[in-house]
């Protein structure tokens, strides 16, 4: 089983402020499982097991600060596809508020797998804080 911890960010320029995201990808290549625990529609944790590691359970804990959270659980054919598949799940969202005009954000969509696949086959869970 192979294994990937990663770390990517993304950079949003807007007119008077900037945005980075910090995505964490978790990604299974062979033997293996990994689950997402979804609370509130947020990723709190990934739990998995695998021959080399065991079981395991990564902890997102929750945050007082003003960042965004979105996730997203997929599969992947392979590694080297893991860009392309989180590109693909990439949506632009709003957040509206009644005292300031609508910020539009780039995030993850949640749960994608392809279609017919059960999510108990999912190989890659990505984590983002903006």
């Amino acid at each position: 089983m192979k294994y990937l911890i990663a770390i990517w960010f993304c950079v949003q320029e807007g007119a008077k402020e900037l945005q980075v995201s910090l995505f964490i990808y978790i990604a299974l290549d062979g033997e293996g499982q990994i689950m997402a625990d979804v609370e509130s529609e947020r990723l709190s944790s990934v739990v998995g097991r695998s021959p080399a590691l065991g079981d395991f359970r990564l902890v997102f804990p929750k945050s007082l600060s003003k960042a965004r959270y979105n996730y997203l659980v997929s599969y992947t054919s392979g590694l080297d596809r893991v860009q392309e598949t989180l590109v693909k799940a990439l949506r632009i969202y709003s957040t509206k508020s009644k005292t300031s005009p609508a910020k539009h954000y780039i995030g993850l969509s949640g749960k994608a797998m392809p279609d017919g696949m059960s999510e108990s086959r999912a190989n890659l869970i990505v984590y983002q804080v903006s």
